[in-house]
């Protein structure tokens, strides 16, 4: 489906195709890290169970490994529905940069200030554990536009903090490297 909408894949997979249990999700995603030496672009997941599998694939892949990643249903990845597909394909299109759609006033540049004047459309969300799990982290997120003045590419960045925190902790950051003096880090540099 992805090559029918304009993408080019590599037909051969960087890694074989596995199964594992739930309980051995993330020891299997730290592998499969490892195995592609970092060359894994995108990771295609057929989601094993509705119990809480998908936050700990996300939270592994996009937190720890760096790894872009699209979770599949399993009832709707077996029936191969081509309308499901398509909306999957959009998502990875999204998640490997490029654009499904643009705004005709973007292009013309008539959108009243962003038009006018370099801008980035910036999006920050905290998103916390459900009532009664104690120990996990809240995910912090930011996206921000990349392509003025379409504004229609976004990029994120996703990060663990600590539980239950609604401000952003490392959102922007300066910290004094003995070497280099001043150093911006955080999510906005």
């Amino acid at each position: 489906m992805c090559s029918s909408k304009g993408m080019i894949f590599n037909p051969k997979p960087l890694i074989p195709v596995r199964s594992v249990r739930p309980d051995q999700i993330e020891r299997t995603l730290v592998e499969i890290h490892n195995q592609s030496r970092g060359q894994l672009q995108l990771l295609i997941i057929i989601l094993p169970d509705f119990s809480g599998s998908y936050r700990t694939i996300k939270r592994i892949c996009e937190t720890e490994l760096g790894i872009i990643s699209q979770c599949c249903q399993p009832k709707q990845a077996q029936k191969c529905n081509k309308q499901y597909l398509e909306n999957v394909s959009l998502k990875i299109n999204v998640k490997a940069g490029g654009r499904n759609t643009v705004l005709l006033d973007a292009l013309n540049k008539k959108i009243p200030l962003v038009s006018e004047n370099p801008t980035i459309i910036f999006g920050a969300d905290v998103t916390h554990p459900s009532p009664g799990e104690d120990s996990s982290p809240s995910i912090a997120a930011v996206v921000a536009s990349m392509d003025w003045p379409e504004v229609t590419k976004y990029r994120g960045l996703v990060s663990a903090q600590t539980h239950r925190q609604e401000l952003i902790q490392d959102l922007y950051k300066v910290v004094n490297d003995p070497q280099k003096g001043a150093v911006h880090s955080g999510m906005i540099r």
